[in-house]
């Protein structure tokens, strides 16, 4: 895919309840991101149909898990563990060669190491 950004959870709740505006790229979400979005949700397929209907929504696949799975090892080893969620956004970034946009910077910061690009709002 190469250019684009990965839109993380905060951020897509933001732009949703009108407190942000999202840049003009090529918007996408992940799986999880579209999951921990929905279940917030009164109606959960509308939700679901309005997020695939903005924003391209990458599935995981063997690259995303096998690399989310080495990151977890490393970061076990650091003694600095991730939420699994949080690992799978990344990994779908990384793996896809977008920029995470997340207000949570500090949080996924550690993961720049990894080749984790982060996008500011």
């Amino acid at each position: 895919m190469g250019e684009g950004i990965l839109i993380d959870t905060d951020v897509l709740i933001d732009y949703v309840k009108g407190f942000i505006e999202l840049p003009s790229e090529r918007l996408f979400v992940s799986e999880i991101v579209l999951y921990e979005f929905i279940r917030g949700t009164k109606d959960v397929d509308e939700a679901k149909k309005a997020i695939e209907d903005a924003f391209m929504v990458i599935f995981h696949n063997n690259e995303i898990i096998s690399l989310s799975s080495k990151i977890w090892i490393e970061l076990r080893r650091e003694g600095s563990l991730l939420d699994d969620r949080d690992l799978l956004i990344a990994s779908t970034a990384i793996v896809h060669g977008l920029k995470l946009l997340t207000r949570n910077v500090r949080h996924y910061k550690r993961l720049e190491k990894f080749g984790l690009k982060l996008a500011s709002i």
